[in-house]
């Protein structure tokens, strides 16, 4: 097959682009003017008085990007006064042809040669039609000083007048910018515009009031640029601009200036920010439902691929959006039940929550997982008044939480804030179980029991001493601790929120997946046999299979005896376990104790290893709870367990003090 023919054939080709460049780099110094009547031509159509034409601009362009960088220099203060940037706005807002560079190669014979194969890749990798114009305009931009000079005080009066045609013309026309893959020139044109806004409000706080007309695109364009981002640069670019506004960590000049010039209200503002949503790369304008489902996937796909102060940027536009989000209940209900955004989620605690992990940049790991804890509790306060508590348990259970907070489980005991997030969270699942449908009720005891989980926060309980003795003291003495302590409930130094989080574990687990009702390992539905376990002698197993694959039994196994035994005194009121156990998915109260509370107390004096004293406590605790329940014919309701109480006392403390203790200082 012979060779394709070039395209086209230039001798002696170096030598004349390098004079034709030269030629520009001389004309830029000495008649700015001539430049500006070039970059009227939008089209490859007709030429300048000059003879000048659509070929030449490249090199213009070329050239002009080192100028800008330096705004204070008198090439760059010449070609402002000529209206340079009147005329990179024009361009901006009426380029039709995309600016190609297609590089020849030379022959044998010293000729340079053009292919068809060298045209197209130069076609498909073409910046946009405005971008280089916009480029420019950002190294100008970039360069500026504060204060800014007169010569730059006229490029940003010019850019004002101009922006929100720009903005227009982008919004309608976004090219190839939004094109999916890793290419760094697309994520250099999805940064350009959110580098402009945030270095001229800058230097110019007057800008903002541009960009907070109704009219104006601007955030619509860095939102939708967020949304199809594939790198840090432009997600963090386009990320922290949206979030500034949103009350999410605003720069202090913006803070200042807007104490002034008070912005539109977040209502206003928050559809002109969602806007960005409905249009993307298809030609079809996306519903609400749509536009929401898309937005939270996009966080998903972000909070799995960022790490350090980029991760942290991103749950701080996460948060500033959702808070947002109270006239938009698309986003909430997207957000209630995504499973992969509660996935990626936990993903971010399992990755962050281990206690001896440290940061190279940004803010410690573990203050990371423990934020994304507390967005946990934050967002299911929002679906209980939405009536949509189980649309959200369901998405946390498919999405792996438990598998999180054993994760994490370490660094939750050990930080000030970790016991009230898992507190709440916690709470949250005790107290909507009744609420919860038969699938997700079914999904949570599939999940249980949690043993590693579990094991922390005893140890939470007992302060690091895993003693079985001072555990079971502890538990004894937990109302007399919480009385005596000398701060509030909301306080999270109060010892409320170390002594409660195993007891709501455990009540939770003994409601819905007792140990001596079903096979003790997780995940086998299979009913239990008579024995199982040969050192607590309460835990049962389906077989020798269970028993041998289930190695986090053992992490809990000195403690079962009277944790079955304490799963009397904590459990629900009778309406709340008739609505738990209606459905079947928990078995009924008969079959949760095989084993009495006498034979549970004979079994422990019988073993020698509890001490006398410690079973006398326990034996008290059970005889105060008989003789106050009466006969079985007249059995009173049961009242509400004095921990359980003493948590909603403390939640309701926190969440109506002035200062969220729930809050994570990030460094």
């Amino acid at each position: 097959m012979p060779p394709k023919k070039p395209v086209l054939s230039v001798p002696d080709y170096p030598r004349h682009l390098q004079a034709i460049n030269q030629k520009w780099v001389d004309l830029i110094k000495s008649d700015p003017r001539r430049v500006c009547r070039v970059l009227t031509l939008t089209s490859p159509r007709g030429e300048t008085v000059e003879g000048d034409t659509f070929d030449d601009i490249p090199l213009i362009f070329d050239n002009l990007l080192p100028v800008a960088k330096a705004s204070t220099e008198k090439t760059w203060k010449g070609l402002v006064e000529a209206g340079i940037v009147t005329s990179l706005c024009k361009w901006a807002i009426n380029a039709e042809q995309l600016i190609t560079k297609a590089y020849m190669l030379m022959n044998d014979h010293g000729v340079a040669e053009l292919s068809q194969e060298a045209m197209d890749y130069a076609r498909d990798n073409a910046p946009g039609p405005y971008t280089p114009a916009l480029e420019v305009l950002c190294n100008a931009a970039v360069s500026c000083a504060v204060p800014p000079t007169s010569t730059e005080q006229k490029m940003i009066e010019e850019l004002k007048k101009n922006w929100p045609t720009m903005m227009q013309r982008i919004w309608s026309d976004p090219s190839l910018t939004l094109e999916p893959g890793s290419d760094p020139r697309r994520m250099r044109e999805r940064v350009i515009v959110a580098q402009i806004t945030h270095r001229i409000s800058f230097v110019d706080p007057t800008f903002l009031d541009v960009i907070m007309k109704p009219s104006d695109l601007t955030l619509a364009v860095a939102f939708r640029y967020w949304l199809y981002s594939t790198d840090t640069y432009d997600a963090m670019a386009n990320g922290s601009l949206i979030s500034s506004l949103l009350g999410t960590g605003m720069p202090k000049h913006w803070e200042e200036y807007f104490k002034e010039h008070p912005p539109p209200e977040l209502r206003a503002l928050l559809p002109r920010i969602l806007l960005g949503s409905s249009r993307g790369t298809e030609r079809k304008k996306r519903t609400p439902n749509q536009a929401a489902e898309f937005i939270v996937s996009v966080f998903a796909n972000h909070f799995r691929r960022l790490s350090g102060r980029y991760l942290m940027e991103e749950l701080i536009l996460f948060i500033g959006l959702f808070a947002a989000a109270d006239t938009y209940a698309p986003l909430y209900r997207a957000v209630f039940r995504s499973e992969a955004l509660w996935s990626a989620l936990a993903d971010v605690v399992k990755r962050n929550g281990n206690p001896d992990l440290t940061a190279t940049e940004g803010p410690p790991p573990q203050s990371i997982a423990l934020q994304v804890l507390s967005l946990y509790t934050d967002i299911a306060r929002v679906a209980e008044q939405q009536g949509c508590i189980d649309t959200l348990v369901n998405s946390w259970l498919a999405g792996g939480l438990f598998d999180a907070l054993d994760a994490a489980i370490a660094t939750i005991i050990h930080s000030l804030s970790g016991p009230v997030h898992m507190s709440l969270l916690l709470a949250t699942l005790d107290d909507n179980l009744a609420k919860l449908s038969p699938k997700t009720r079914k999904k949570l005891k599939s999940e249980l029991p949690r043993p590693v989980t579990l094991f922390g926060l005893i140890l939470l309980a007992t302060k690091g001493n895993p003693d079985l003795d001072l555990f079971i003291m502890t538990f004894s003495g937990a109302e007399k601790i919480i009385e005596q302590a000398p701060m509030d409930k909301g306080d999270p130094r109060h010892p409320v929120w170390a002594l409660a989080p195993w007891q709501v574990l455990h009540r939770i687990t003994h409601t819905m997946r007792p140990w001596r009702y079903s096979c003790t390992r997780r995940g086998c539905e299979n009913p239990a046999y008579t024995g199982g376990c040969t050192h607590c002698g309460v835990s049962l197993f389906c077989g020798a299979e269970c028993i041998r694959k289930d190695d986090e039994h053992q992490l809990i196994c000195p403690w079962t005896r009277f944790l079955t035994l304490m799963g009397g005194h904590l459990r629900h009121k009778k309406e709340e376990l008739d609505a738990i156990i209606g459905d079947g998915v928990a078995p009924q109260p008969e079959g949760l104790v095989v084993s009495t509370p006498e034979e549970l107390l004979q079994r422990m004096r019988e073993s020698g290893n509890t001490p006398k004293e410690v079973i006398d406590v326990l034996a008290d605790m059970h005889k105060e709870k008989k003789d106050g329940e009466g006969s079985v014919e007249d059995e009173p309701e049961p009242e509400v367990p004095s921990i359980i109480k003493n948590l909603r006392e403390a939640i309701e403390q926190l969440r109506s003090s002035d200062q969220p203790s729930t809050a994570v200082t990030v460094a």
